[in-house]
């Protein structure tokens, strides 16, 4: 896998994945995973970012898909 096709899956999976459990509710944001993790749009009040989950998938799926080719 390329970085830049790693790097645009952990952008997605970093707003989906706040967002989508966060969801109005609190329950992202007021736990211990809300560090790192930012409104990228301030009047926006349900888009989050979190830049752990970005950089983790990123890594992850580099390093998954670079062993699985081997």
């Amino acid at each position: 896998m390329k970085w830049i096709t790693a790097l645009a899956i952990g952008a997605i999976l970093g707003f989906a994945l706040p967002t989508g459990i966060d969801v109005g509710s609190g329950v992202w944001t007021n736990s211990w995973a809300s560090w790192g993790t930012f409104r990228p749009l301030a009047g926006s009040p349900g888009l989050l970012f979190s830049v752990p989950v970005f950089l983790g998938a990123s890594l992850a799926l580099r390093a998954g898909f670079n062993w699985h080719d081997r």
